[in-house]
């Protein structure tokens, strides 16, 4: 005798609620604290965080527009990179560079790893707010062209 399938539950449905009710309470928590009344309307609120969403999305991807014009990333991105080097000759600098390892590196380790961290949480803000500006640029430049199409109907 076979077992009956139990029913099939709509999953999308209440994916959905959980995630209004999140939004509505992050929405309320975040005026509390002072954040703009404008997000006081669901509407808004639902169209800045799609816009957030989409920002931290595009960053994963490197789909933007503003590394281009920053020229060489090693001008611009954070390398939180611990080298060694000295610009003496081969001897001299052998010796320092070994000094500096066996010295100074052991006593500069728990700093690096400290700062090593924060660095890269910086890189991750940076390349969501780089997202974010490039949104920004795009919805002005669209709204830009619709209003000069208006303007010549």
């Amino acid at each position: 005798m076979a077992t009956p399938e139990p029913p099939a539950v709509p999953v999308e449905p209440i994916v959905a609620e959980l995630q209004d009710r999140v939004r509505n309470r992050l929405r309320v928590e975040l005026l509390q604290h002072g954040a703009s009344p404008s997000l006081e309307d669901p509407e808004v609120f639902a169209q800045v965080e799609a816009m957030l969403r989409e920002a931290t999305h595009r960053t994963a991807n490197r789909a933007l527009l503003l590394h281009e014009y920053l020229g060489d990333p090693a001008t611009w991105r954070l390398e939180p990179a611990l080298k060694l080097g000295s610009h003496r000759g081969a001897f001299a600098s052998s010796l320092l560079i070994g000094l500096k390892r066996r010295v100074l590196l052991p006593a500069l380790r728990w700093f690096f790893e400290y700062t090593h961290d924060n660095f890269v949480r910086q890189q991750r803000v940076n390349q969501v707010l780089f997202a974010v500006v490039q949104e920004l640029a795009i919805q002005n430049a669209e709204l830009r062209r619709d209003l000069e199409r208006i303007r010549k109907a």
